[in-house]
């Protein structure tokens, strides 16, 4: 009865967020932005509270993080990503010039004329919002609707969408291909550890690498 009423409730905040990343893409609607992350957050917590989901099975758990953070090929899918990151904005530059990574620090949430410290909270607050919702929720309760590929291929494109930014085609294609990937590579760590807070180290230090590194690529 749990897992049915769990089901139920999954299958409403996938539609749920679905539809609020279509109104975010075609009004560029900030509200819409923030409801998607919310209803993320929301539905993971309700659902898990419906069914009540232990810490050992549950897609959040602070208590797993370091046994997760260890297990067999979670730090060189993390290692592999940051350094993709940086293959990839070097690779925008050489492509784009500056009107890639303009693009990028247009629709990106990180302020690099704010204090170090402001960027750090809004940062951790930011991805971990975003990880709980599309991997916690979408990807993690998804995968009881569906197999782990089409589920992470689904969240994945989902996560692309969300953060469309209307711009030079190329460069938007470009920029929604790079994010898709990454969200595919933050799909298979979740796969490997089912925990979200896992895939937030990646997604942080990502942000983090393109804060220091595209005002100097901009330049």
């Amino acid at each position: 009865m749990k897992k049915d009423k769990g089901t139920i409730l999954t299958v409403i905040g996938l539609v749920t967020m679905i539809i609020l990343t279509v109104i975010k893409t075609a009004a560029s609607s900030q509200p819409a932005a923030y409801a998607l992350i919310a209803a993320g957050i929301a539905f993971f917590f309700i659902v898990e509270t419906a069914e009540k989901t232990p810490d050992a099975e549950s897609g959040l758990s602070f208590r797993r993080f370091f046994p997760d953070l260890k297990k067999p090929g979670v730090i060189p899918l993390i290692l592999f990503m940051a350094v993709l990151t940086v293959l990839e904005l070097f690779l925008d530059k050489l492509l784009f010039g500056n009107e890639l990574i303009g693009h990028v620090l247009g629709r990106a949430s990180i302020m690099t004329e704010t204090s170090l410290i402001t960027v750090l909270v809004s940062q951790i607050l930011a991805v971990l919002g975003e990880e709980i919702g599309f991997r916690g929720f979408f990807l993690g309760k998804g995968m009881r609707l569906m197999p782990f590929r089409p589920a992470a291929l689904l969240s994945a494109a989902v996560f692309a969408v969300a953060h469309f930014s209307a711009g030079p085609g190329a460069v938007v294609v470009c920029d929604l291909v790079q994010i898709f990937i990454d969200a595919v590579l933050y799909a298979l760590l979740y796969r490997k550890t089912g925990n979200c807070l896992i895939s937030c180290v990646p997604h942080f230090a990502g942000n983090m690498i393109g804060y220091f590194l595209m005002p100097l690529l901009f330049a």
